[in-house]
């Protein structure tokens, strides 16, 4: 098949999957350019009406759909009884390869792909169509983190009533993905894609499937019978909302399950702000009635016509109990209604954009603390949280914080090599990312354009900060040597760099104050703005030496010879050690002190002579 041309204008590239009906090649286009996939139905399948009926129907439900997250349908066509389908290339890998590389996914990102797919679903429901097969294995990620849905070779039209009056009792879709309803024959409706993608979303945050075994047939089962074990088992970091979202999604009732995408979308985003749970309902089972508060009834007393000593005593008492309740009842309303004077309730601002929200608590007298959040759920710059219930009565001086939506943490950074550094500062700032800043670079690039990010492009938190290499100007470092401080700082300015640390040093022959030596070689090519080193020539110690030279008698060869110098205010230093030949030898000394020094030769570590000379 590689190389054929099909239809004259899918030229056939490569093979990039396949599966028990088809194999998927990568093709070229040759009319527009563009590089797509071919599903190509096997030749053993093509006189199997069975499967050649599946591969239509999976042609007709992905020519319902249009979504940025299902692999979109291009073309379909026969070539010599070959049948095909065109769709979009998606340049990646599956969702299956990504956690078996991974292991675990982070949650964020976990959660934000689970958002994709459902998307992806609810669209499919939305037209009809049951998908019937979600698992990694046809959730493609490409090389942006792009998530597509793909594989509808199994899907069901909603038209259909059942799997077999569909004429198709074998497609079960993959046995660790199955619904309990799949598994038991009975028909795959919307809330079996859900329990697929619970499935998923469970595999993503642990690593693994939530029922394992060594046949097809124990999986299926457990499926149907067994409770799937927490989330947070594996691996505690998981927040408490998120295992409660998929424990739901797992249910082996589907009226207990989430009825649609949308729905199980909405919990989802909601443990990004509320990681704690306790928001995931139930649906109540259909029979199963309130319980009812206790009915108390009174007990009336018989009549006593009897009156001892004791009766008049009890109805003074009686009534004396009853004032007292009375004057604590009204003197409590007092209070109460003084409470509702100085009290205000608290509005609903949830979904308010900030203003709005501010100006209302100030109008309430309400003093009122704003923070922010990223939210996946709520738009940049509305409110998110509120710190009291809407309905709750607070009292004038309170306190309120809102919380404001950032919007979504997550955003998509483009590849920006070779774009100009204007555009790529400009297009990070409009994506709000939190810290970002500019290099410069030696690069062979043109002057102003960018070299690298220091991340990888694709879905990146806000919070990362980002730091773009531009291609700086070069300039080639003049030769300073020789110049003094204010010269070489004016030459060093003028060529475009910056005076870097500047130190003193000494030289035989150079002028105190001058330029000796740079941190950087003459004509070197440096980024423009490079600082330069300096070292100037300082101010000489005096030396002196004496009247006459050294002269030492070696009367050994090898022998270790070495001169001690006390000068005149009493400080002693070694001023030379060697090991000598036998014979004359000539030595050299100075002194940073003048006048008359000791002298002491010592040879072999023995004393050997003891002379004074005098330091001009």
């Amino acid at each position: 098949m590689i190389g054929r041309l099909l239809s004259g204008r899918y030229r056939i590239e490569a093979v990039v999957g396949t599966g028990g009906m088809a194999v998927v090649y990568r093709a070229l286009d040759i009319e527009t350019g563009r590089t797509v996939a071919i599903k190509v139905l096997r030749p053993e399948y093509e006189s199997d009406m069975e499967f050649v009926r599946r591969f239509s129907r999976e042609a007709e439900a992905a020519a319902k759909m249009s979504h940025e997250n299902i692999v979109n349908l291009l073309d379909v066509g026969i070539d010599n009884e070959m049948r095909y389908i065109v769709m979009e290339y998606v340049d990646g890998r599956t969702l299956k390869e990504m956690i078996r590389e991974e292991g675990r996914i982070h949650p964020d990102v976990a959660l934000r792909m689970t958002l994709r797919i459902l998307a992806a679903v609810d669209h499919a429901h939305r037209n009809g169509i049951v998908h019937r097969d979600i698992k990694p294995q046809n959730i493609l990620v490409d090389m942006d983190g792009q998530v597509k849905v793909a594989d509808f070779g199994i899907a069901r039209l909603k038209t259909a009533q059942s799997a077999e009056a569909d004429g198709d009792t074998s497609a079960l879709g993959s046995v660790h993905y199955l619904s309990p309803e799949q598994a038991r024959g009975e028909v795959a409706d919307e809330q079996s894609d859900l329990y697929s993608v619970g499935i998923v979303l469970y595999e993503m945050l642990t690593g693994h499937v939530p029922f394992d075994g060594d046949t097809s047939v124990s999986v299926a089962l457990k499926h149907v019978s067994e409770a799937p074990r927490s989330m947070r088992s594996h691996n505690p970091h998981i927040s408490k909302a998120l295992d409660e979202v998929v424990m739901r999604a797992l249910c082996k009732d589907q009226e207990r399950r989430y009825q649609t995408a949308a729905e199980m979308a909405a919990d989802l985003r909601k443990t990004i702000t509320n990681p704690k749970g306790g928001f995931v309902q139930y649906p109540k089972v259909e029979g199963e009635e309130p319980e009812k508060p206790e009915r108390r009834g009174y007990r009336r007393a018989g009549h006593d016509s009897r009156r001892g000593p004791g009766r008049d005593r009890a109805v003074r008492m009686g009534i004396l109990i009853g004032a007292v309740v009375l004057v604590c009842a009204m003197v409590a309303l007092a209070f109460y209604l003084r409470e509702l004077r100085d009290s205000v309730i608290m509005p609903n601002l949830i979904g308010q954009e900030q203003t709005a929200a501010l100006e209302a608590m100030e109008s309430l007298g309400i003093e009122t603390t704003v923070v922010n959040a990223y939210s996946e759920e709520y738009e940049g710059g509305s409110v998110m949280l509120q710190s009291r219930e809407a309905g709750d009565r607070l009292r004038r001086d309170a306190q309120i914080t809102l919380t404001v939506s950032l919007g979504s943490q997550w955003y998509l950074l483009a590849d920006m090599r070779g774009w100009e550094m204007e555009e790529a500062l400009s297009a990070l700032e409009a994506a709000g990312v939190a810290q970002y800043g500019v290099s410069f670079t030696q690069s062979d690039d043109p002057v102003g354009t960018v070299v690298s990010v220091d991340c990888e492009p694709g879905w990146t938190s806000r919070d990362v900060p980002i730091t773009v290499k531009v291609s700086g100007h070069s300039v080639s470092v003049p030769s300073l040597t020789g110049l003094d401080f204010d010269a070489a700082r004016e030459v060093v300015e003028t060529e475009g760099l910056t005076l870097g640390e500047v130190t003193l040093g000494e030289s035989a022959d150079a002028k105190v104050g001058n330029v000796i030596a740079q941190s950087v070689a003459p004509y070197t090519q440096v980024l423009a703005g490079s600082a330069v080193d300096l070292v100037l020539c300082g101010e000489r110690e005096p030396r002196y030496t004496p009247d006459a030279a050294l002269t030492l008698a070696v009367p050994l060869n090898n022998l270790e010879v070495s001169v001690e110098l006390i000068a005149p205010s009493g400080q002693t230093t070694e001023a030379y050690r060697e090991v000598l030949g036998e014979g004359t030898h000539s030595v050299s000394l100075v002194s940073a002190e003048r006048g008359w020094h000791t002298v002491n030769i010592y040879m072999a570590g023995t004393l050997f002579e003891s002379l004074q000379l005098n330091f001009e």
